[in-house]
């Protein structure tokens, strides 16, 4: 029997984009697949959008992604997981080529990775590269759609929600390392990623509180940001009461009103 693989497709208000994303996860070469949709409490079309697709519809009150992507991730069948943002779009090949990367490797790789197309206000190619912990510290060049074996990420806690305005995904990659688990790169394109206009990651007022949380919460990782901007980042890891807003794992069905709404054959 080949393995299941659950796609899990976030989204908030991206109903004009959303069929795009939908689509390609539908069009892919994998074919045992489930496609789960979770609305993090749209207040445009996009129910009415995904509800004419053969996927699984999930709801919940505005709760942010990371919540979300536990939600759903509590309610996914498959051995294997993969997240895709409703603005986004997978190749046809992504999960086959993925996952033949991942089940060929050795049990410390916990997700593959790829490369990934911009397309919208900007074109090109993500610098992605071979998996490196000291460059991973760094700064995030990991994909933004990866293939996870799902008791990984299950046994980590899911996504941290205190990262949900930024950086959750790099903050688990980072808590994946820490826990004996690295990604294993697979070098061809797998996403295509849509660039919006706005500001950018690089000048969003909640970056200098975000580094400062993963240095509290990977000193022994993160301590070079800490020696380079002891100013910026410093006081808040000392003073800055990051203790509460850490380490918020795991699903929460019931504080965001989860809902199932109907599920078909994807």
């Amino acid at each position: 029997m080949q393995p299941l693989v659950s796609i899990i497709i976030t989204n908030y208000n991206y109903g004009r984009f959303l069929g795009e994303a939908i689509e390609s996860a539908l069009a892919q070469t994998w074919q045992d697949r489930e496609i789960l949709f979770i609305d993090d409490g749209s207040t445009d079309d996009s129910l009415d959008i995904a509800s004419r697709y053969p996927i699984t519809l999930l709801t919940q009150k505005n709760s942010g992604v990371c919540i979300a992507r536990n939600n759903a991730l509590s309610l996914a069948r498959g051995e294997f997981v993969m997240f895709l943002d409703a603005d986004d779009r997978l190749v046809p090949t992504a999960l086959e080529h993925m996952l033949a990367r991942l089940r060929a490797a050795p049990p410390e790789v916990g997700y593959v990775y790829g490369q990934m197309q911009y397309f919208g206000v900007k074109t090109g190619l993500f610098a992605s590269s071979p998996f490196d912990a000291r460059k991973l510290a760094k700064a995030n060049f990991v994909c933004a759609t990866t293939l996870l074996r799902k008791r990984v990420i299950i046994d980590a806690g899911g996504y941290d929600d205190g990262f949900r305005m930024l950086r959750e995904d790099w903050e688990l990659y980072l808590r994946l390392w820490s826990r004996g688990f690295r990604g294993e790169f697979l070098p061809e394109v797998i996403l295509e990623y849509r660039k919006h206009k706005g500001p950018t990651v690089g000048t969003s007022p909640t970056k200098a509180l975000t580094i400062a949380m993963l240095i509290k919460l990977y000193p022994r990782l993160m301590w070079r940001h800490l020696l380079r901007h002891p100013w910026r980042y410093g006081s808040k890891v000392l003073f800055g009461g990051l203790d509460s807003r850490i380490r918020r794992y795991g699903p929460h069905p019931d504080e965001s009103g989860l809902c199932l709404l109907g599920a078909t054959a994807s």
